[in-house]
């Protein structure tokens, strides 16, 4: 089901603190996680698609499209795979376009969100 109710209204008018300037930025649509923008009706599963957006360049379109920067990719290892990723083969439904679906299948499988406070303590005990 689609957000909804008080806390909706207050991300849904919260902005981004942080443009789309550099890659390994995850941004989230406008309305919040759980809202593609598409028609009523829309499957969970659409509606979920497009919730988390990882930044593999400069994107100022997504700061037209009101997407708010919620994260950034730290470490070397992450952004390796995010350039290997963003080198993929994808399919383009219109000649010359620059993007499209990944032609390989694209799952995360695990995932850990670390504040920039633990992620210094971290590396000073190393």
């Amino acid at each position: 089901p689609k957000p909804s109710g008080e806390r909706f209204d207050l991300v849904k008018g919260e902005t981004s603190s942080r443009v789309h300037d550099v890659a390994g930025l995850i941004s989230v649509p406008k309305d919040g996680i759980g809202y593609g923008g598409g028609m009523l009706g829309t499957k969970d599963d659409e509606a979920y698609a497009s919730a988390f957006q990882v930044t593999a360049t400069s994107v100022p379109d997504m700061d037209k499209e009101g997407r708010k920067v919620i994260g950034q990719i730290l470490d070397n290892k992450s952004m390796d795979l995010l350039a290997q990723l963003a080198g993929s083969p994808t399919r383009k439904m219109v000649p010359g376009q620059k993007g499209g679906t990944p032609l390989i299948k694209v799952s995360v499988e695990d995932c850990a969100i670390y504040s920039v406070a633990d992620l210094v303590s971290k590396t000073d005990s190393e």
